[in-house]
């Protein structure tokens, strides 16, 4: 794992050392073929797929599906880490030194991307949340990263102001441009995409623009 990777990713969902007669590697294959079995369910439309459904998607047994993971929560928090993972490789670097209609663009782009495909995940693993604290923890983490990287391609207008400022701006940008702001736009508005991007990228243009 790369040096600066978040603490939850230092350990890698299918990360095991292989074995010299390949049975962890054969381990790895099918948890990851489980884990993702799940998110083509979740992506598919079933908010809640029970175990069975999960294993013949994924095509082994049941058994075996709880031989790789404690129970349900366990496949979840694997299932959100990979996700977590991914998003944290694929996160732009957005630089401050962009002019800024460039940076909300890119800001903007990257989420409306990211957002539409964890969706499905991200509803599932905040049912389960409550009875996760690994789960929770994930969860936060995404939302640390994203914060993270408005921090960085912001700088310029975010050190313009005092502390307090400085941090009131941030997490107005932030919930502006959340997976909760986006979310709200897709299922409770029935937005579509193209019409959700705009809207984000004129609010983060909004307070850019007052410096509130």
């Amino acid at each position: 794992m790369e040096s600066g990777a978040p603490a939850l990713l230092l350990e890698p969902p299918f990360g095991e050392v292989p074995s010299a007669d390949g049975r962890v590697a054969r381990g790895q294959r099918t948890r990851r073929r489980v884990a993702d079995a799940l998110i083509a369910i979740l992506r598919d439309g079933d908010p809640d797929p029970t175990a069975k459904v999960i294993a013949q998607r994924a095509g082994v047994s049941l058994r075996l599906v709880f031989h790789h993971f404690c129970d349900m929560d366990d496949l979840y928090r694997t299932v959100s880490s990979l996700l977590l993972e991914r998003q944290w490789r694929a996160q732009p670097e957005v630089s401050p030194e962009l002019a800024l209609p460039l940076r909300i663009d890119a800001t903007v782009t990257y989420r409306s991307v990211l957002f539409e495909d964890i969706s499905p995940v991200r509803r599932a693993a905040v049912r389960r949340a409550g009875s996760s604290p690994d789960l929770t923890a994930a969860i936060g983490m995404s939302d640390l990263l994203l914060s993270e990287n408005i921090r960085t391609a912001f700088a310029p207008e975010l050190t313009a102001h005092d502390e307090e400022e400085s941090d009131e701006l941030l997490n107005a940008m932030d919930a502006a441009s959340s997976w909760e702001a986006w979310e709200r736009m897709r299922r409770g508005s029935e937005l579509p995409v193209d019409t959700a991007r705009r809207i984000m990228t004129r609010t983060l243009a909004a307070l850019l623009a007052t410096q509130i």
